[in-house]
């Protein structure tokens, strides 16, 4: 029996290993293609390679950068991770950030509180209401059959009304002469920057915080556990009495919560004040990172920091030579389109599961005659 625990790989272990596989050749053709594009279009493609690879680690000021960039998706990310953990496909984490960043920045300019309680209470209330904006497509879906995508995907622009309607005629600073934006955030609200010209700032760590409390929950706790039912086999998870509409709505809470906790991060940790006219894209950017860290929150900061260093080093690239910074977003749907292929591996690792599959009804034939 200890040679059948040595010599066979369990099913599990194996799509481990195809997963990773498949993350590394999908990093490969991303590199690939970064390479070929430069030596295609830079005017001096050697030192064009180096701004894009090597840059981002030459100074401190540029590995904030990459920390910054990093920061907003590491939020989203662990969101990502927290809505889809029962089973739910839903873009709530868009309008989450946006709004989750609105309420913050409304709170920070209207409330006259002098200390540093002020930026607590901001982050708090715009992530306590970005908790009610995820969880009403969940509670929509379970009530009344309403696709919980289309509805968040439609819902987050209401949002976006909303918050444009308040932003042009409640809060907006008419002697702000650059744009439509609140008034300027208040010293007590703004989150400082930790490294000299950067945002890097303490969201970061909150960031990192919540993506072990976000595995924590997934693998250590009887609701994450249920979760993970319920999105692998929803009819079982019934049948063994799973309180879907229960674990569906704390899913989407938490997932909310951590999406429009990280909205008040990013624009009190980077702007002087609130001006989104815009969803900001985050929440799809958490879609891509949870999908590079297959929807596993511990793997979450390794993928928004690795966003961070493709966008750092295509920032710098973009000042000093002719590539445009649109190269990126290529790059990027490029990796998802590999790792979430079905199709990619798929023959190398069914024929590796059926080779194992036959080592241990080999194995166990030979312990039954041995007994």
């Amino acid at each position: 029996m200890g040679r059948f625990n040595k010599n066979s790989i369990s099913a599990k272990n194996v799509q481990t290993i195809f997963n990773f596989l498949k993350l590394s050749l999908a990093f490969l053709v991303a590199i690939l293609i970064v390479v070929v594009v430069i030596f295609l279009c830079a005017d001096e493609p050697f030192s064009t390679m180096h701004y894009f690879f090597l840059s981002p680690f030459d100074s401190v000021r540029h590995m904030g950068n990459i920390i910054e960039n990093a920061t907003p998706v590491l939020f989203t990310g662990v969101a990502t991770c927290l809505l889809f953990s029962a089973g739910d496909v839903t873009l709530a984490g868009e309008g989450a950030v946006y709004f989750g960043g609105f309420v913050a920045s409304a709170v920070a300019v209207s409330l006259p509180i002098q200390n540093d309680a002020l930026k607590i209470i901001a982050l708090l209330t715009g992530a306590l209401v970005g908790i009610l904006i995820a969880v009403l497509p969940a509670f929509v879906q379970n009530k009344f059959k309403v696709d919980s995508f289309v509805f968040s995907l439609l819902f987050n622009y209401v949002l976006l009304y909303i918050g444009s309607y308040f932003l042009n005629y409640k809060l907006h600073d008419y002697s702000y002469k650059s744009g439509t934006a609140t008034a300027p955030f208040p010293e007590f609200a703004v989150l400082h920057s930790l490294i000299p010209k950067t945002s890097v700032n303490v969201g970061f760590f909150i960031g990192l915080l919540l993506a072990v409390g976000a595995w924590v929950f997934s693998n250590k706790t009887k609701w994450g556990y249920e979760a993970k039912l319920l999105r692998s086999n929803p009819h079982f998870a019934k049948y063994v009495g799973v309180n879907v509409v229960k674990i569906s709505l704390i899913a989407a809470a938490l997932g909310g919560f951590v999406a429009a906790l990280g909205g008040g991060v990013e624009i009190l940790g980077k702007a002087p004040r609130f001006s989104w006219t815009a969803l900001p894209g985050y929440g799809w950017d958490g879609f891509m990172v949870a999908t590079l860290a297959y929807y596993n929150p511990i793997l979450v900061p390794f993928a928004a920091l690795f966003l961070g260093y493709l966008r750092t080093g295509a920032n710098i690239m973009n000042l000093y030579s002719n590539i445009p910074l649109e190269l990126i977003s290529a790059i990027q749907a490029v990796m998802i389109l590999l790792i979430a292929s079905k199709a990619m591996l798929n023959k190398s690792q069914q024929r590796m599961i059926e080779k194992q599959t036959r080592l241990r009804a080999q194995q166990e034939e030979k312990s039954g005659e041995g007994a």
